[in-house]
């Protein structure tokens, strides 16, 4: 037996919010808990037609060139990683990956429970762009991991891994070749057999009466199903077609639950391999209602089924593979991992994607590795661990009656709460940059504590706390391991401060231990401000006038410039959100469509900055202009071009024996011509040029 692989787990929840937008969370992660407040919104950058285009080729519905399969591949998974490991959620996955550096690699959990019509995406495409398909690699197992399901105890296991194959050919469906199926899965399992890790039994017919049959006679391990599978959207119910069980060989249409029902029976399957189309489709309302989600639901470990049809050579090579690596007593998605790099490797293309995997095993170990147990010794363990569970619940009670009789002259405990250690990923990060501030609180008592009130100053001489948050329990002697996302919000050096207990609601024996600061000096990067985000990582949704105090926590304010325009004397600045662009125009309070030509004004309440750069979308050709002064008015630089059509940008900024402190600058379009800021970039004070 190979060693059992310690995966660290990192576990992402995406949420439908309606309106065609979502959000990811960061749910569990190596570096602990706090982290619910991780999150990143999103809308898919695809039409629904470019959504079926892009899913046609995918699955090869649409013939393309395997090049062409590969590049669509490769950009959809890309598209579909930014979108959600963004902002900071990406920073909190790389920390966490290099911290399982020290383990065999990170588990990435996709909890779909919740993400309405995305949930059917195929996940398994998710590509970092700087390095490769995190499901491709043995140290990132990718699996679909619904929660707050119940989980049966691992039955023990000794060699064999015993295999029960049904393959279901319907005389009324597309028939399939049962004998031809079966010899190739011998052939895939050939070593394996022959090294008595593995047995398949081939049921003697493909009906649901002689599963439930054979399931009474013998244990197995897994359940391998090969044939025609449906999802039926008026019912919402995924369908697998077995034959009837009455002898006629017509199809007989059995629902997940139903197959759910007898392989949870009292028996030791804790896998289900489902080589059949549409297994894997999950209703938009009702993720639970296909065949691999209702297999989970009712106790099974962990279900593998295919999204996409998957040719004969990708069935062997995965087949071959993933119950080699199963039968040496690894982890399933390590086993699952395995199996997509094999047929990468002997295959090609993108089939590698084919197989989903749906895991509730939390270590993703099957079974326990020691003795078999008979059908009748696990029964009678059962019955032990029941009436032992009484025995237990009677000396807990008797132990608490006896607790409450002394607890009047126990002394209290010694109580103290510890911050153990304070960081910020990255080391540097530029104003404006969502940084993870991750510190590490131990319960140094002999009791659980909680809840336990905690906040964050970006620097220890700020009124209030940017940041605000509880702990509801921690356990004698544990540590939580919080997350706290934060924009700096200017260049420079600040000294940041955590504090916890933050009421002083714990009796403790130390309360001078409950602060920690942490020195952090910003880098020089550029400011950028894109208009999706407002201070404080709010996103913007929709078009919405800007106040005048929007911007305050990042030190500047906008300003619209009418001009000699009397009927715009009114105008203010706008952040208008069209489709997935966003930009910074102007308009009337009420009206973004008035007074589009006003011109706009930055105002730096804080020191004035050594540049600025305006990026814009000119929408009519004509003569776009940059204007910067100091802090007395007087104009420090103007810069003017004429624009045809398309992205454009302006920059002022000083040269390598110049210093320029711009202390308000002005962007204006002309009369007529609409102004659409895309992005605006500060440069960093203490410059003395670029």
């Amino acid at each position: 037996m190979s060693a059992q692989r310690k995966y660290l787990d990192f576990e992402l929840k995406i949420d439908d919010l309606g309106g065609g937008r979502y959000r990811s969370s960061v749910i569990d992660m190596p570096l602990g808990e706090g982290q619910a407040q991780a999150f990143h919104e999103f809308s898919l950058p695809f039409s629904d037609e470019e959504l079926r285009r892009i899913l046609a080729i995918l699955s090869g519905q649409l013939n393309v060139s395997t090049a062409e399969r590969e590049r669509q591949a490769r950009s959809f998974g890309e598209a579909l990683f930014r979108l959600v490991f963004g902002g900071t959620i990406y920073t909190l996955y790389f920390s966490s990956r290099d911290r399982a550096q020290n383990a065999d690699g990170l588990r990435v959990k996709l909890f779909l429970e919740n993400a309405g019509a995305i949930a059917s995406l195929p996940w398994e495409f998710l590509r970092d762009p700087g390095v490769d398909y995190i499901a491709l690699s043995r140290s990132t197992p990718l699996v679909r991991h619904p929660r707050r399901l119940v989980i049966r105890p691992r039955p023990a296991f000794q060699p064999p891994l015993r295999v029960l194959v049904m393959v279901s050919s319907p005389k009324d469906m597309d028939p399939i070749d049962v004998q031809g199926e079966w010899h190739n899965l011998l052939a895939a399992t050939e070593t394996l057999r022959t090294r008595g890790l593995l047995e398949l039994e081939l049921l003697e017919d493909a009906s649901l009466r002689t599963l439930q049959r054979t399931l009474r006679t013998r244990e197995y391990h897994v359940f391998h199903y090969i044939g025609h599978s449906t999802f039926d959207t008026t019912t919402g119910q995924g369908v697998l077609a077995l034959e009837d069980p009455y002898g006629e060989g017509s199809s007989f249409p059995v629902r997940g639950e139903d197959l759910a029902r007898e392989l949870s029976e009292e028996n030791a399957i804790r896998l289900v391999v489902l080589n059949s189309c549409q297994s894997a489709v999950e209703l938009v309302n009702d993720p639970f209602a296909g065949i691999s989600s209702s297999l989970v639901a009712r106790g099974i470990a962990a279900v593998v089924a295919m999204q996409f049809p998957i040719s004969e050579s990708a069935a062997r090579a995965f087949s071959e593979e993933f119950y080699r690596v199963v039968a040496e007593g690894l982890p399933v998605d390590a086993a699952m991992s395995e199996a997509r790099r094999a047929i990468s490797n002997l295959v090609g293309g993108i089939e590698w994607a084919t197989p989903v995997l749906f895991m509730r095993a939390a270590d993703g170990m099957l079974f326990e590795l020691g003795p078999a147990a008979t059908a009748t010794t696990t029964r009678k363990r059962g019955l032990m661990m029941a009436g032992g569970g009484v025995i237990l619940v009677a000396l807990v009670l008797l132990g608490l009656l006896i607790w409450r009789s002394r607890a009047g002259n126990t002394p209290a405990p010694d109580i103290d709460l510890l911050v153990d250690d304070i960081e910020i990923f990255p080391a540097r990060p530029a104003p404006g940059e969502e940084a993870a501030i991750i510190v590490r609180i131990t319960n140094h008592s002999p009791v659980s504590v909680g809840p336990i009130g905690y906040d964050f100053r970006q620097d220890v001489l700020d009124a209030a706390p940017s940041f605000a948050q509880e702990i509801k329990r921690l356990a004698p002697g544990d540590t939580a391991t919080i997350f706290i996302p934060h924009a700096f919000n200017w260049w420079g050096a600040f000294v940041s401060e955590v504090r916890i207990d933050i009421q002083s609601d714990i009796a403790e024996t130390d309360e001078l231990n409950n602060i920690v600061r942490l020195p952090v000096v910003t880098s020089n990067a550029p400011f950028e401000i894109d208009f999706k985000e407002l201070p404080g990582g709010m996103l913007v949704q929709q078009s919405t006038p800007v106040a005048a105090d929007t911007f305050a926590a990042w030190g500047f304010r906008f300003e619209a410039a009418p001009g000699d325009n009397a009927a715009c004397a009114s105008a203010v600045p706008w952040i208008i959100v069209d489709g997935e662009d966003h930009y910074l125009g102007t308009g009337l309070p009420n009206d973004p469509s008035a007074c589009t030509d006003a011109g706009l004004v930055v105002v730096l309440e804080r020191n004035p900055v050594s540049g600025l750069v305006v990026q814009f979308e000119a929408r009519l050709e004509a003569e776009y202009t940059l204007s910067a002064f100091d802090e007395d008015g007087e104009e420090l630089d103007r810069i003017s071009d004429f624009f045809g059509v398309g992205d454009r940008e302006l920059e002022i900024s000083g040269g390598f024996a110049i210093r320029l402190e711009v202390a308000r600058s002005v962007f204006e379009s002309g009369p007529g011509v609409p102004l659409h800021i895309t992005s605006l970039s500060l440069f960093d004070p203490s410059e003395t040029g670029r």
